[in-house]
């Protein structure tokens, strides 16, 4: 869940704000995952990338966590979930050239290994084509990440919005599990996407309830309102439902290079 004042900011006032946003996230952990295919080396976008994630890393001041990974036709983890910012940026440095985008098969298995701990989390993707190889549906994508609260945040360029089933599965992906996808003119110009992701993390809150006794196993769809008229000022971004998982059943992710704790209930 997230709360924003309903005015939006203009972006040099994001800019502005986004350096001191980072000290206000304590405790969220963020997963990054980004996109080292041949669609990244158009126009040396995979540079631009890598110097954008680096930045963005270094001001993430108190965040509990962060782990980065990364995927063409592989995944890989290069940095564990870790508080350790050099460790996580000699990730991001050690990234090398893939070939085809296997985007969605990566991103289950973020979400799978981020599944695993309690507390904050957010996905935050950074890539710049379709998926040509993945063996997962985007829909199967969609649904684990509502089902475990993870909101995913999408930043591309604009290169990728030419495409028109990606942009479509961005914005919906993003949009159903709270999240946000953002395009931007070119790499270098992501600061904008950054400040709005740190201010979305900075008012990030958890809400919680106990459903009545119901047959239903299947899909439950969430709406969550503000009843007081005096609140209108705020707008609300949640995921749009969730599937419920059995007190005995787990998220079956595969086992990150550190030890995990059992995802909470």
């Amino acid at each position: 869940l997230r709360v924003r004042r309903g005015a939006a900011e203009s972006s040099d006032q994001s800019s502005e704000v986004g350096s001191e946003l980072g000290s206000m996230m304590a405790g969220a952990d963020v997963f990054i995952l980004f996109d080292t295919s041949n669609y990244m080396y158009k126009g040396r976008g995979f540079v631009y990338a890598q110097d954008a994630i680096a930045d963005f890393v270094r001001t993430l001041d108190n965040p509990y966590r962060v782990a980065f990974y990364s995927y063409s036709r592989d995944f890989f983890r290069a940095a564990s979930l870790t508080a350790d910012r050099s460790q996580v940026l000699r990730g991001v440095r050690s990234t090398v050239n893939g070939d085809d985008s296997a985007l969605y098969n990566a991103l289950l298995m973020t979400l799978k290994d981020a599944a695993q701990y309690s507390g904050r989390k957010v996905v935050v993707v950074f890539s710049n084509g379709p998926d040509n190889s993945s063996m997962v549906a985007p829909e199967d994508v969609d649904e684990l990440a509502q089902s475990q609260g993870i909101p995913i945040y999408m930043i591309s360029t604009r290169e990728a919005k030419l495409d028109p089933a990606t942009a479509a599965v961005f914005e919906r992906m993003s949009a159903s599990t709270g999240g946000e996808a953002y395009y931007a003119k070119n790499w270098r110009d992501e600061k904008q996407a950054f400040a709005m992701i740190r201010e979305d993390l900075a008012h990030l809150y958890f809400v919680s309830y106990y459903p009545q006794l119901n047959p239903n196993r299947g899909w439950r769809a969430i709406t969550v309102k503000l009843k007081d008229p005096k609140l209108k000022k705020y707008k609300l971004r949640t995921r749009s439902g969730y599937r419920p998982i059995p007190a005995h059943v787990t998220v079956d992710a595969a086992a990150p290079s550190q030890d995990a704790v059992a995802p909470a209930q």
